[in-house]
């Protein structure tokens, strides 16, 4: 269970330092290029997460309300394709920049997720 932990764990930190990134981002074009790869890559831990989460949510019941909100996150809340319309058009304008950044930050602070996660995480320790 320790391996199996530290897993978790990794990859909760993971998410979390890129949470932290895209939060403390300024509005510029190189920011917004950076909101895009950090993006990306909450994106692609959580859908991580969410799909481990079902082998081990026997073992954890934080498991379980995690991944539903992990589910909300993404049924509700995508970026991908307002990302791509602002990269081509509006990369360069701050205040754009500035609400898609905030966003994404309110998104993952629906239903708590990312505190959620920043929890368990620090239960793995």
């Amino acid at each position: 269970m320790v391996i199996v932990d530290e897993y978790f764990h990794d990859l909760m930190k993971k998410i979390l330092n890129s949470y932290d990134i895209i939060k403390n981002l300024g509005d510029s074009k190189e920011d917004f290029l950076i909101l895009d790869v950090e993006l990306s890559k909450i994106n692609g831990l959580l859908k991580v997460l969410l799909r481990k989460s079902d082998e081990f949510s026997d073992k954890n019941s934080e498991f379980s309300k995690l991944k539903k909100k992990i589910q909300n996150y993404f049924e509700n809340y995508y970026f991908v394709e307002e990302l791509e319309k602002m990269r081509e058009i509006y990369s360069e304008d701050p205040l754009r920049v500035k609400h898609i950044r905030n966003s994404i930050v309110k998104s993952l602070q629906d239903e708590k997720m990312i505190f959620r996660i920043y929890d368990i995480a620090n239960d793995l320790k």
